[in-house]
């Protein structure tokens, strides 16, 4: 994507992404409990579901940089049981609203194709970024997105007056987590997303859905399977903080 020179006197650096929402935020670990989200998350990855990842995208007005087309899945591609749904999808949460100029933009379908040659895509289009059949995700303040992993996407630098602010977090199969190999920002840990990874970088959802519960108590509380029974050693509480939610981000279950 091309990177627009920001005006005389921008500053050198500016935040763009920021990590683990449920521990320097109460908001977003409340909305990391969402009953509805997660209901989501488990009709489209099983009453098992796992989670991926989080990270806050900053598109500041005329300081906004632009993000690539591309696709997020590295590990499945040649897998004997890929499929359109195995690297999971990212819901995007909006602070304020998505514009033509601020927003992500998404090829619809190209989750079902497989890896795409994106660098082909934008040759047969003359050479230009601006790809046939994209479209854009234009959102009300407080609208959530959901996309899945797979589709190629990306944004443009932002160049509008328009303020972006996206909290994005996303889901997986247990199945197509367990036993891989630690990818993408993860990569450097060498892990292996084993049984007790995985229950460990879990429990975070089920202290988020009490931090909700005890915030709304009149709104209908999500039973997450994995930790049925176990409610009670997950409470949102000071220690369950320090035991569950300080530095979760560095057990991610990238793939």
């Amino acid at each position: 994507m091309a990177q627009p020179k920001p005006d005389a006197g921008a500053p050198e650096y500016v935040v763009f992404l920021m990590y683990a929402m449920c521990q320097s935020m109460p908001a977003g670990l409340r909305l990391y409990g969402h009953p509805k989200l997660l209901a989501a998350a488990q009709a489209i990855n099983g009453a098992d579901f796992v989670p991926y990842n989080d990270a806050i995208f900053v598109k500041q007005p005329g300081l906004g940089g632009s993000v690539a087309w591309h696709q997020d899945g590295v590990t499945h591609w040649d897998s004997p049981n890929w499929d359109e749904g195995i690297h999971g999808f990212n819901y995007q949460v909006q602070l304020y609203p998505t514009t033509l100029g601020n927003c992500l933009w998404v090829i619809p379908g190209s989750h079902k194709r497989g890896k795409a040659d994106i660098k082909a895509m934008v040759a047969a289009n003359g050479g230009s970024e601006q790809l046939p059949g994209a479209v854009p995700l234009v959102c009300a303040a407080g609208d959530v997105t959901m996309v899945n992993r797979q589709m190629v996407h990306g944004s443009f630098a932002n160049t509008s007056p328009d303020l972006r602010i996206s909290l994005t977090f996303g889901f997986h199969r247990r199945s197509a987590v367990l036993g891989q190999k630690a990818a993408l920002a993860q990569e450097g840990s060498n892990a292996v997303y084993d049984d007790q990874r995985i229950f460990d970088r879990s429990a975070v959802i089920q202290v988020a859905i009490d931090a909700r519960h005890q915030a709304r108590p009149d709104e209908p509380v999500f039973r997450y399977r994995p930790f049925a029974g176990l409610e009670d050693d997950f409470r949102f509480t000071p220690e369950t903080v320090e035991r569950v939610i300080r530095d979760y981000n560095t057990k991610d279950l990238a793939i």
